[in-house]
């Protein structure tokens, strides 16, 4: 079983570059699939349980069991991106989010695209969220942004505290402030970026992270082959 690196003493600038791109392909994918299904979320699964009960609720069982759909999709890519994380290297998850990538550009114009689309997208925001999870010894999950918001807010409180007199609260290291706060900038850079390409009819719009995707491979896998921290 393949050994994961040690993930507490990564220098903050290369947690901010990782988390950055994450980010981004984030915040694309969620866009994207927001748009290609109709207005649910394919990584947002808090939205996703809201939505899910007002809908079965109100008897809009088509819409309803669609998002229950994604939910299920997801939470099962989630176990399975689990398995693979433990058993090999993590940034074969990158590979498996390509993987996906490809396939849902590929069916597009296809009558199964929705469906696919439908298995696909969710699986991609869950492989991401899997693979790597964990920036310089700071618990950040790329693909949601409630929590991101809320630690760096959190951590700008206790930065100000500790700046009032006779305050004995410590500073708070600023990747606490950071790398949360940029996890939230990147994901919205990313969802901007996704809109534009389907307005401006952009070809090939599900390819447009793989550049990305192929640096966080390039990256993850060498710092896994040398032992280095995460």
């Amino acid at each position: 079983m393949a050994q994961t690196p040690a993930q507490s003493s990564a220098p903050v600038s290369r947690s901010a570059r990782r988390i950055a791109l994450l980010g981004m392909i984030a915040g694309y994918g969620n866009a994207l699939g927001f748009v290609e299904l109709g207005g649910v979320f394919v990584g947002a699964m808090t939205g996703n349980t809201t939505d899910m009960g007002a809908a079965l609720a109100s008897g809009d069982w088509p819409h309803g069991l669609k998002v229950a759909a994604i939910v299920a999709v997801f939470f099962i890519s989630a176990v399975l991106a689990g398995v693979v994380r433990r058993l090999w290297l993590p940034a074969r998850g990158f590979l498996i989010m390509v993987g996906l990538l490809v396939v849902t550009q590929a069916v597009q114009g296809h009558p199964a695209q929705r469906v696919c689309e439908l298995l696909f997208l969710p699986a991609f925001m869950a492989v991401q969220g899997e693979t790597i999870s964990r920036f310089s010894g700071n618990a950040i999950q790329t693909i949601v942004i409630t929590s991101n918001l809320l630690k760096c807010a959190s951590a700008i409180a206790g930065w100000l505290v500790s700046l009032l007199p006779g305050s004995t609260s410590a500073r708070p290291a600023h990747g606490t402030i950071l790398l949360p706060g940029l996890a939230w900038a990147a994901f919205f850079l990313g969802a901007m970026a996704a809109t534009a390409a389907l307005r401006l009819h952009a070809p090939l719009p599900f390819l447009w992270p793989l550049p990305l995707l192929a640096i966080l491979y390039a990256d993850l896998a060498h710092a896994e082959r040398a032992h280095d921290p995460e």
